[in-house]
């Protein structure tokens, strides 16, 4: 129901007993931190756009012998369609914040529940371009020991398994920085929004 409607069918009401909850204001206070989830994601689209473009131009930045481009290309390919279904949701749900109006309860739990499921899409999406910069550093790393007239093979054990250690390293820095970046740029207005979820439950 309309918080609005609801104020004034408690007004027209005899009975000095009534109380009115302050659940309007509460609610209007949750539009300061849907104008800040909006704006970090209008910054946000276009940068996300150009680095999926611009990750097309590795292999010539890289310098990329042609006969390994089917093997990016592939994984490029793979890339760009994980990143249009997240962009696009990505978009819907900035599209849908624009629409929030602060009036009932209902919608701000909607996008309370929304933000919360764009977090975990967000840091799914950063968790998908791993294996794509994982076969990139790769190829770069092939290259570079085809340059030096050496292969795998020719890699000491001990070289080996750091090498591994610091792909594990790696790839678990990465992970840890995508969640706590996500945390920093929509966690604090989640927690807001909850926040004022729980005041008008009381």
């Amino acid at each position: 129901m309309n918080f609005d409607q609801l104020k004034e069918q408690w007004n027209n009401e005899d009975g000095s007993s009534v109380h009115i909850p302050n659940t309007i204001e509460q609610l209007k206070k949750s539009k300061h931190p849907i104008e800040k989830i909006r704006k970090s994601m209008k910054a946000e689209f276009p940068m996300q756009v150009i680095a999926v473009i611009l990750i097309a131009f590795f292999p010539l930045q890289l310098k990329f012998p042609s006969s390994q481009y089917v093997i990016y290309y592939t994984s490029y390919a793979m890339l760009v369609v994980i990143s249009s279904y997240y962009l696009y949701g990505f978009y819907k749900f900035y599209k849908q914040t624009g629409l929030y109006t602060g009036n009932t309860k209902n919608s701000l739990w909607k996008i309370y529940h929304e933000l919360k499921l764009n977090m975990e899409r967000y840091q799914s999406f950063g968790f998908l371009l791993l294996p794509h910069f994982m076969i990139t550093l790769g190829l770069e790393f092939y290259n570079v020991l085809q340059e030096k007239g050496k292969s795998l093979g020719n890699i000491a054990d001990s070289y080996q398994q750091t090498l591994i250690l610091v792909v594990l390293f790696g790839t678990l820095a990465i992970v840890v920085s995508i969640v706590l970046w996500t945390k920093y740029i929509y966690g604090r207005q989640a927690k807001q929004l909850e926040s004022i979820l729980n005041e008008t439950d009381e």
